[in-house]
C-alpha cells in the first residue's frame, strides 16, 4: 500500500480501462522555461481548408453589406490584412504574461492569435478579418485590480473579448461588461459560468467545468482501483490554491465521495499562496503526516513539483495524484534535470477539459500546422485550450452575422441560437439550459516523457457515474457565499 510500484501496475490498468470506455462509446506556472514576453499578433499561416474557413469571396463580401455594427467594428480593413475588401472585428485580450499563471497565459493567448490567423488566411469569417492587436492585449498579471483597469483601457475598442483570464478577476470586471453588452471567453472553468445570475449572460465556457472535472477524476480513480484493490476504499487529500479553482474542483471532489460513501478528505489545504517563491510546507507536511492514497491537486506546475518532490523526500511514496489541466506543464520533465520524471510517469495523472497537443481529430490537425507555422515553443494544454475555445467565439460572430447584427446587444441576442463545431476537439455544444447543455466529459492523462506535451491520454471524455447522474442546477461553490 505505501510503494510507489503499485501505481505502476495502475497506469496498465487504466490504459486498459481507457479501451473499454472508448469501446463503449466514447489560472499557470509560477516558474516554468516558458517565456513571458507579451504576445503580439502573428503573420497568419498557410493552412489547409477546414470547417472555420469562408467559401467564395464574392459571397462573403456580401454577407458584409447592409449589417448593423457598432463598437470594435469597421468596414475598413484589419491592419496588415491580406483581404483589402473585408472589413475588420477587433478582439480583446486581458491575460497573465507576467504572474502566477503566465506559463499558462502566454500560450494560451498564442492558441486565440493563431486560431484568428487561421480564419483570416483562408478569406476571413463572411466579409470580416478578426484582429487582436497589441495595443488591445493586456498583461494583467492575474491581479483584479489591473484586470479591471486593463478591461477599462480596452472597452471602447473591441467588440467582444477573445480573452479574460481568471474567474475572480472577471468577476471583479463583470458588471462594467454587463453594462458593455461585452461577450467573452473565460479561462477558468468555474461551474458558476454556466449561470445567468452569475456571468450575466455573456461568458462561453468551453469544456468541463472544475467540479465535474473533479467528479470524474475521483470516478476514474475508484474503478481504476477496484480492478486491482478489489474496490478497497481509499483515504484522499485536497491541495489547491484558494477561490473557485481549488474551492470549486474540491466541491467536485467531496460529491464524489460522498457519492461513494468515502466521506471526507484526511487532509485539505486550498490556501497555497498564488505568489512566486510561497511555500508549500504545510501541504508537505500535512500528507507526511496522513499520508493518504490519493492527492487531488489544484495548483500550477511549480506547487505540483514542489509537493511532490517533497512528499517524496520526506519518505511517503505510497501517494497517486491527480491533477487538473492548468496543473500540468511540460517544463516539469526537465526540472532538477529530470529527477521527478520518475515519479510523474510513476504516480501522477492529469485530467483537463480537452485532449494534449497530439490527438487526432481536424481541429488537432490544424492547430499543430499552425503552432509550427507561427513557431511557438513548449506545446502544452494552455495553447489547445486557446485554440478549443475560440470555436465559441466563432460560431458567435457567424451567427451575428447572418443575422445582419454585428452590435454587442447582437452578440449577446445570438448566444442562445449558436451550436459550436470544435472539429472534433470537444463534443458539439450548445447554450442553454446548464443541466441539458453543460459537458460533462474528461480527459484523462498520464505522463510520458516522450511526448512534445509531457502527456498520453489513456481515457477520452470519460464521464463517471457522479457527473452522469448528477442534477446541475446551482454552482458547486458559491463565490463569496
Amino acid at each position: 500500500m505505501n510503494s510507489r510500484r503499485r501505481w505502476v501496475g495502475l497506469v496498465g490498468v487504466m490504459m486498459a480501462f481507457a479501451m473499454i470506455v472508448a469501446a463503449c462509446g466514447d489560472d499557470d506556472a509560477a516558474e516554468s522555461t516558458a517565456t513571458t514576453a507579451a504576445p503580439a499578433t502573428t503573420e497568419a499561416a498557410t493552412t489547409t481548408e477546414a470547417a472555420t474557413t469562408t467559401t467564395e469571396a464574392a459571397a462573403t463580401t456580401e454577407a458584409a453589406t447592409d449589417i448593423a455594427y457598432g463598437r470594435g467594428v469597421t468596414m475598413e480593413p484589419c491592419p496588415d490584412s491580406a483581404n483589402p475588401d473585408n472589413g475588420c472585428i477587433y478582439l480583446g485580450v486581458i491575460s497573465d504574461f507576467s504572474g502566477p499563471f503566465s506559463a499558462f497565459g502566454l500560450p494560451l493567448t498564442w492558441g486565440k492569435e493563431d486560431f484568428w490567423a487561421r480564419v483570416n488566411a483562408n478569406g476571413g469569417l463572411m466579409g470580416f478579418d478578426i484582429a487582436i492587436t497589441p495595443e488591445n492585449t493586456i498583461d494583467a498579471g492575474y491581479v483584479a485590480e489591473q484586470h479591471v483597469a486593463g478591461y477599462q483601457q480596452i472597452r471602447e475598442n473591441v467588440l467582444a473579448l477573445a480573452e479574460s483570464l481568471g474567474t475572480l478577476q472577471t468577476l471583479a470586471a463583470l458588471p462594467t461588461m454587463i453594462e458593455d453588452n461585452m461577450v467573452s471567453p473565460v479561462s477558468s472553468w468555474y461551474s458558476g459560468w454556466s449561470f445567468p445570475e452569475v456571468d450575466g449572460g455573456l461568458i462561453l465556457e468551453a469544456g468541463t467545468n472544475y467540479c465535474m472535472e473533479a467528479m470524474n477524476g475521483f470516478d476514474f480513480v475508484m474503478q481504476a482501483r477496484a480492478d486491482i484493490e478489489g474496490g478497497i476504499p481509499f483515504t484522499y487529500a485536497i491541495v489547491g490554491f484558494p477561490g473557485d479553482y481549488g474551492g470549486d474542483y474540491g466541491a467536485g471532489v467531496k460529491i464524489a465521495a460522498e457519492a461513494h460513501g468515502l466521506g471526507d478528505p484526511v487532509f485539505e489545504h486550498v490556501q497555497l499562496p498564488f505568489s512566486v517563491g510561497g511555500t508549500i510546507d504545510e501541504a508537505v507536511a500535512g500528507i507526511l503526516t496522513t499520508q493518504p492514497d490519493v492527492v487531488f491537486v489544484t495548483t500550477g506546475p511549480n506547487e505540483l513539483g514542489s509537493l511532490m518532490g517533497g512528499v517524496a523526500g520526506g519518505g511517503y511514496l505510497g501517494a497517486m495524484y491527480v491533477g487538473t489541466g492548468p496543473t500540468w506543464h511540460p517544463a516539469l520533465l526537465g526540472a532538477s534535470e529530470g529527477a521527478l520524471v520518475p515519479l510523474l510517469e510513476a504516480a501522477y495523472f492529469q485530467t483537463s477539459q480537452n485532449a494534449g497537443y497530439l490527438d487526432e481529430t481536424p481541429g488537432h490537425q490544424a492547430m499543430r500546422e499552425a503552432f509550427e507555422a507561427n513557431g511557438r515553443a513548449n506545446p502544452n494544454l494552455g495553447y489547445v485550450a486557446g485554440w478549443v475555445m475560440s470555436y465559441n467565439m466563432y460560431a458567435l460572430l457567424e451567427q451575428a452575422i447572418m443575422n445582419k447584427n454585428l452590435t454587442p446587444e447582437g452578440l449577446v441576442a445570438a448566444i442562445p441560437e449558436i451550436t459550436v463545431d470544435y472539429e472534433g476537439m470537444l463534443p458539439d455544444r450548445q447554450f442553454g439550459d446548464p443541466n441539458d447543455t453543460v459537458e460533462r466529459g474528461t480527459v484523462v492523462h498520464r505522463v510520458d516523457a516522450t511526448s512534445p506535451d509531457g502527456l498520453q491520454v489513456i481515457a477520452p471524455f470519460f464521464v463517471g457515474p457522479t457527473a452522469a447522474n448528477y442534477e446541475f442546477n446551482a454552482p458547486c461553490l458559491v463565490l463569496g457565499g
